[in-house]
């Protein structure tokens, strides 16, 4: 589990990064902070960190081949887009100031992440799928009722958190039951950043 997390967070970590930086290249007139300059240089240190843990996972195919860890794989990969989808959609003015589209950077930070995750995982999630995106907008939904019964405070606002969980709950099966796409895992690891 620890493998799965941390490469994806390093990965995503990477993919985060390098769409921010890309974009600025092509818009610096959206870069309002001078940390910007430096994304790219982050983004190597993020690309290198996950290498690692992929030449670990590559060392023991079982870790990647099993049953029971593809489904590992699966929630692991459905939880880290799931949380980076409603973490940033709680961020709307960061986005704004760096002027993309949420939706749009969702996609492009999940297509490069999925791009580099078939080095080491037998398939990658269907984010293309035209349940992909409704299911997560519907985990954000549920996130922002529950946010909003915890600041109601009370029993009203334990029974909306119970049924926002719930919700939530909900649209994460709803996501984990899209099919894969399945993946042909290349004999050598890329030890190179992609983009």
């Amino acid at each position: 589990f620890i493998y799965y997390a941390t490469y994806l967070s390093e990965k995503i970590g990477y993919a985060r990064y390098i769409t921010i930086f890309r974009h600025l290249e092509a818009h610096p007139e959206h870069r309002f902070h001078p940390i910007f300059k430096w994304f790219k240089e982050w983004c190597n240190d993020e690309f290198s960190h996950g290498e690692a843990f992929a030449l670990l996972m590559k060392t023991d195919p079982k870790l990647t081949q099993s049953f029971t860890n593809k489904l590992w794989i699966k929630f692991f990969l459905t939880a880290v887009y799931s949380t980076m989808w409603v973490r940033d959609h709680a961020r709307p003015e960061f986005h704004k100031a760096l002027g993309v589209d949420m939706s749009w950077y969702g996609q492009s930070v999940f297509r490069k992440t999925s791009e580099i995750s078939k080095q080491v995982f037998p398939f990658t999630l269907d984010i293309d799928s035209p349940r992909w995106e409704k299911g997560l907008n519907r985990m954000n939904a549920a996130f922002i009722a529950m946010d909003r019964a915890k600041r109601r405070g009370g029993i009203a606002g334990r029974l909306g958190k119970i049924a926002a969980g719930a919700r939530a709950a909900m649209a994460f099966a709803a996501l984990y039951t899209i099919p894969v796409v399945p993946n042909e895992v290349p004999e050598n690891v890329r030890l190179e950043p992609a983009y």
